[in-house]
């Protein structure tokens, strides 16, 4: 997968392209941590597919399948669905994650110093994994400043309670993307998070998307705990398809 992942590389920085563009309204949000605010074209449908291998402390439960369905309601309104198939390695069972229904929303438009900001407010009625028997809700603000070779800085805020009646899970995350040509951007992200009664965690990750024409697209991420790296890393990679 490594050597791929340098050959696609390689490969893109020799041969760009120019019949088209990224686009914001492309809108995934795979890969890396973060959610960004960008929202797909109204009257379009986008489904985003992937598995994620993660590890804390050298134990993890595997998201075999990461599925996002969205429809773009309007110019500032985003409808989404998550769902997916987990695997527990420890205790060899499988297991379903959601669905859960979410709605983001355009807030403001970048204007100068004013970031792209958007909201993102999900429900995971019960159960939403075999760990989790009531109902949740995750909230997030995205923020982006895109520049005009491309690159774009990018940071989340969010809380996540998959119970709501319980301490909720607090994150922010600050990442940056440079667009290498056309069709290939790369980006590293810094993510923290606290979750009630764990330390705080630091996690740092690097990925890549590469849009292969104007409906798909392909990426990849890997990251770790900065401060306890061993035993504490995550892997993913997947596809989205505008349709």
């Amino acid at each position: 997968m490594m050597r791929f992942m340098i050959s696609l590389f390689l490969f893109s920085l020799i041969f760009k392209t120019d019949l088209y563009a990224q686009n914001e309204n492309f809108a995934s949000d795979r890969p890396g941590l973060s959610d960004a605010p960008d929202l797909i074209d109204k009257k379009t449908w986008q489904i985003a597919s992937g598995f994620d291998i993660s590890k804390y402390n050298h134990y993890g439960v595997y998201q075999l399948s990461q599925n996002t369905l969205k429809y773009g309601i309007s110019k500032r309104f985003e409808a989404r669905l998550d769902f997916g198939l987990q695997y527990d390695p420890e205790k060899k069972i499988y297991g379903s994650s959601g669905p859960s229904l979410g709605l983001k929303t355009l807030l403001t438009p970048q204007h100068q110093f004013i970031p792209k900001t958007a909201f993102i407010i999900e429900y995971y009625p019960p159960p939403f994994s075999a760990a989790q028997q009531s109902s949740g809700l995750g909230t997030e603000f995205c923020f982006s400043h895109n520049f005009k070779n491309g690159n774009s800085l990018y940071y989340n805020i969010g809380a996540n309670w998959l119970d709501i009646e319980s301490k909720p899970t607090l994150n922010t995350l600050m990442g940056f993307s440079y667009q290498v040509n056309e069709v290939l951007h790369i980006f590293a992200e810094f993510y923290l998070y606290k979750v009630p009664e764990i330390r705080l965690n630091y996690v740092s990750d690097i990925g890549m998307t590469y849009q292969f024409n104007k409906k798909l697209q392909f990426d990849f991420a890997t990251g770790l705990d900065i401060i306890k790296p061993n035993g504490n890393s995550y892997f993913n990679c997947g596809i989205s398809y505008n349709f």
